[in-house]
């Protein structure tokens, strides 16, 4: 099983952020591996994944909490993959981004494959990408 854990500041205000990640559809652009993002219905999408194992389709709950400025999404079955996003007010202009990730490999060889090849953080990888998105620094 992969947990990656990364946090950094983004330079712009936190209801910016919000914003972008309540556009569950945008989590193709920054989030390292998911390929495409449908929504089937209130907080159930299909998530297209590729990871060392292929392709492949996921049923995902993903659920806001506004109030404690947080989204949870997991696997509805499978394999675990869930993941949790928090923000915190930093300031008027600045937003701190903590991103959790979990993901337990589909099959044996996937998993055997994960302990042997470790990876650097897909997490902080991700981040960077939304920073990019949000602040506008990646177009």
């Amino acid at each position: 099983m992969t947990h990656q854990k990364a946090e950094s500041v983004i330079a712009a205000p936190l209801d910016a952020v919000e914003r972008q990640l309540r556009d569950v559809g945008s989590w193709p652009k920054f989030l390292v591996g998911l390929e495409k993002v449908t929504e089937h219905s209130f907080e159930r999408y299909q998530f297209v994944v590729t990871d060392d194992d292929g392709t492949r389709e996921l049923d995902v709950a993903v659920v806001a909490h506004p109030g404690e400025h947080r989204m949870l999404w997991h696997a509805l079955s499978g394999p675990k993959f869930e993941g949790d996003v928090r923000l915190h007010v930093v300031d008027a202009k600045h937003t701190r981004v903590v991103l959790s990730l979990t993901a337990e490999p589909k099959g044996f060889l996937a998993g055997l494959g994960d302990l042997v090849h470790a990876k650097g953080s897909a997490a902080a990888v991700d981040l960077q990408r939304l920073d990019a998105l949000v602040t506008g620094a990646g177009h």
